[in-house]
Parts: C-alpha cells; structure tokens; sequence
C-alpha cells in the first residue's frame, strides 16, 4: 500500500486543544468558550516552562548589535530568554576577525575597578529584564565594530485556536501531553498524576533529541603532550 508521500503534519493550536482535552477524558465537542481560553493560556504557560527547561533551538537565532563607540549598555530584542554564544567582531578597513567575548555576572561586572577602560569589548553582562540589556566591557572605542550573538528566544504566543504553533514536529507529542497535563489539573483532578507522568515522559524524549547533535571535544590546557 502506498504511502501519503506528505510530511506536513503538523496540528494547529484547535486540534491540540482537542487532543488534550480527549486525553483529560472530555470530550472537545462540548468545552465552551471560555475553555478554549484557559487552554490557549495554559499552553502559553507551558511553552514558559520548557523555557525553564533548557534551551528550545528552534528558537535560536542569529543577532548583531552594531556598537557605538563609549557606550557600554545596549538594549537587546524582546522576548530573548538566553544567550548561547557572543563573539566581538573587530573590523579594519576590508577585513574582519571575531574573538570569544566571555558572559560574566552582574557582581563580577559590579566589581570591575575602573569601568571605563576602552578597547575590544572580551566581557559581557547580560541583564534578563522584560527588555533584555548587555553591558559589554571595556567599552567599544570603535563604531565600526560589532557584537555577533546566538540568542534563545521566547516560543511565539498563542493568541487564537486557527493558528499554528511555534513548534517543530519532533516535540508534537509533548506539547499535547504537556497541556493535557495542565487542563488535568483545572479540569480532571483524578488523571493529573498519570497525565504529568505522560507528559514528562514525553518531554524526556523530546529534549533528549533535541541539541547540536555533534561529538563533545575535550581540549586540556597547561598539558605537554610532548612528554
């Protein structure tokens, strides 16, 4: 027998709703409006915790912050939950080179001696407000300059039943596990133990795909390999 020979699978936020509701035992048909909302805000709720959980890489995306020269602070994007990675690009005339800029806490940068000193910025702060800020030292002493970063950013919101969600395949499972989960507890108390117990399960194997899926390189430092 032939196959579909599609791969796009992929449920919208009314089709989750249903598929969770069904796994609480209820059935879809008959949850009101005002249902549809509270599941609609637990899965938003949801989606804030698997950003408690690790990084969400399909959420990861490239960003650059063009430097002013004596400026220390800039403001970052909304809605970034972490930074991965941050190099310091260094332009002169046609020609570029990146080097490592290291993310330091805010009590480190708080007891930096003289916060002034100019030059190529190899220190970072990272600020996690509402509106994400990084403070990089020692300040830029050349506009033409940039910060290069990878940042982890918040899953888009659902706001609406006809949407998509901002989900990849692989995790399919654990999204309607994890909201059946939650509807559990505000609708069905008797299954919240088995449900949270599916919905960890599944997000185990989700999270345990998920990543950069490259062999780990250890490099030791100070080790005459010469003997």
């Amino acid at each position: 027998m032939a196959t579909s020979g599609t791969v796009a699978f992929r449920p919208n936020i009314e089709e989750v709703i249903a598929e969770a509701f069904e796994r609480c035992g209820i059935d879809p048909q008959t949850q009101t409006g005002g249902k549809a909302d509270s599941a609609r805000r637990s899965l938003n709720l949801l989606f804030s915790e698997w950003s408690n959980r690790g990084w969400n890489y399909w959420t990861v995306a490239y960003k650059t912050v063009t430097l002013v020269a004596a400026q220390t602070t800039y403001t970052l994007d909304a809605g970034l939950v972490d930074i991965i990675n941050v190099v310091y690009r260094k332009v002169s005339g046609s020609t570029s080179s990146d080097q490592i800029v290291d993310r330091v806490a805010i009590s480190d940068y708080n007891q930096l001696p003289d916060k002034t000193t100019s030059g190529v910025s190899s220190q970072y702060m990272l600020d996690r407000q509402y509106t994400p800020t990084m403070t990089v030292w020692p300040v830029p002493d050349n506009a033409n300059d940039s910060i290069r970063y990878y940042g982890v950013f918040q899953i888009d919101d659902v706001t609406a039943s006809h949407q998509d969600a901002d989900v990849p395949y692989r995790w399919n499972d654990a999204m309607c596990a994890g909201l059946a989960a939650k509807l559990a507890l505000k609708f069905m108390p008797d299954r919240v133990q088995i449900l949270n117990e599916l919905a960890e399960r599944s997000f185990q194997f989700a999270s345990a795909e998920e990543g950069a899926n490259v062999s780990l390189r250890i490099r030791p430092t100070g080790l005459n390999l010469n003997g």
